[in-house]
């Protein structure tokens, strides 16, 4: 029990000193260092060189943060103004700071402050110019820095390896490039049947000066998520053969060709992507250097699907059978541009209807297609002023048959090819 409450007393002890500092009343006694990272500056523990107290120096800088959007070449400028809210005057003299932590590091000469230092009266504000000038060479990626007004930093009760400016701006910048190349098929997908075999091209369009490399490989982690939660793959990786060259020539198109060879005893879905490995950091930072691959393989049906209906009294009987309105297995492409459906056939059904006797004639009366075409939504940039503006994003199959019935048991058999749902109509009467 004594040493229980010895803990709680030590605690509340810990907990006054760490809220002293906080106040700026209870100075920070000086500590040596005790992490050293190679490469990188170590800060002591609660002190920065001599003794810090929590007593800092009262700047207001506003903005404290800044987004810039550039692409190589370009520059753009930030004001910041900071006012000194001390009763005293204060120098200020600006210090780029890149974080080494982050998977893209600023170069310090790519940020300049204007002015680079200053004395500021007491109570009195300065406005600090703070321009990025990007290389022609930069590299795309997302960039960070401080740029600190001061050598103050928050002490903590833990070394670090950087120190956190307390008068400091933080400024981020979007360092961006239109792709040089185009993917021009970003999606493949079809309704495959097990023991077959498939052909299909991705077309990369290079629009640079130089030739890029290119490397497709398959990258799937073998297995689907459908409706039934996490299932394996219908067939492996190594039914599919990719055929590509190795690099693309400036101003050229190419075409990697991809073979699917479907095992005789496939059944499921496949979902998978392509990663073309291409030379170009526009693409590659956004995950966009692959092609989506979405198979569903299937087997048409044997047996007709049976309805059974009674008629009351003697009337005309009205049939119509639909394929479903959004296509039959991936005809409804994920990207317009992408491979979709390419092996699909039209929808048909075999349809009969019988009474008690035995079949009955049915006399199609109408027959609809309907669809919907797109000219804009998903459509690469690329394809606006060609045909590929008109993207079918649906198509719909119906039939209609019309006999005289009478009354008695009836039996309705749908037969479908070639659509994974339909519907079906049976109105009795006018």
């Amino acid at each position: 029990m004594n040493k229980y409450i010895s803990g709680i007393v030590t605690a509340l002890l810990i907990l006054g000193m760490v809220s002293g500092i906080v106040a700026g009343n209870v100075p920070v006694p000086i500590m040596e260092p005790v992490v050293v990272v190679e490469g990188m500056q170590s800060v002591p523990a609660m002190s920065v060189g001599e003794m810090q107290t929590g007593n800092f120096t009262k700047l207001e800088i506003s903005p404290r943060y800044g987004n810039l959007r550039l692409q190589p070449g370009e520059n753009k400028e930030i004001t910041v103004t900071i006012k000194n809210k001390e009763n005293k005057a204060v120098s200020v003299k600006s210090n780029i700071v890149a974080p080494p932590y982050s998977e893209y590091i600023l170069e310090k000469e790519w940020i300049t402050v204007t002015p680079d230092s200053a004395e500021l009266p007491a109570g009195e504000s300065r406005k600090f110019t703070i321009k990025a000038t990007i290389p022609e060479d930069a590299t795309a990626g997302y960039y960070n820095a401080q740029v600190a007004f001061t050598d103050e930093v928050i002490p903590t009760p833990y070394p670090q390896p950087f120190p956190n400016y307390i008068h400091q701006f933080s400024l981020s910048i979007d360092l961006w490039a239109p792709p040089v190349l185009q993917i021009m098929t970003p999606y493949i997908s079809d309704q495959l049947e097990a023991g077959k075999e498939y052909d299909y091209e991705i077309k990369i369009k290079n629009t640079g000066d130089t030739a890029k490399s290119i490397n497709p490989k398959i990258g799937n982690d073998g297995m689907y998520y459908g409706p039934f939660g996490s299932m394996t793959a219908a067939f492996n990786d190594d039914a599919i053969t990719i055929t590509s060259p190795q690099s693309i020539p400036a101003g050229a198109t190419v075409a990697v060709k991809v073979h699917v060879k479907v095992p005789s005893d496939s059944k499921g879905r496949y979902n998978g992507v392509i990663e073309l490995g291409l030379d170009d950091p526009s693409i590659n930072r956004f995950g966009q250097g692959g092609v989506q691959l979405n198979f569903n393989i299937w087997k048409q049906p044997t047996e007709p699907f049976v309805k059974s209906f009674t008629m009351e009294k003697d009337a005309p009987i009205t049939i119509e059978i639909s394929s479903n309105y959004f296509g039959d297995i991936y005809r409804l492409a994920m990207l317009a541009g992408g491979q979709g459906t390419k092996n699909t056939k039209e929808p048909s059904f075999e349809t009969s209807l019988k009474d008690s006797s035995g079949n009955v004639e049915l006399n199609i009366t109408k027959t609809v297609i309907k669809g919907t075409v797109s000219m804009g939504g998903e459509i690469p940039p690329w394809e606006i002023e060609s045909s590929g503006i008109y993207q079918q994003m649906g198509t719909q199959y119906l039939e209609t048959y019309t006999v005289n019935g009478h009354a008695g048991e009836w039996e309705l058999s749908v037969l479908p090819s070639n659509t994974e749902t339909f519907e079906y109509t049976i109105t009795i009467g006018e």
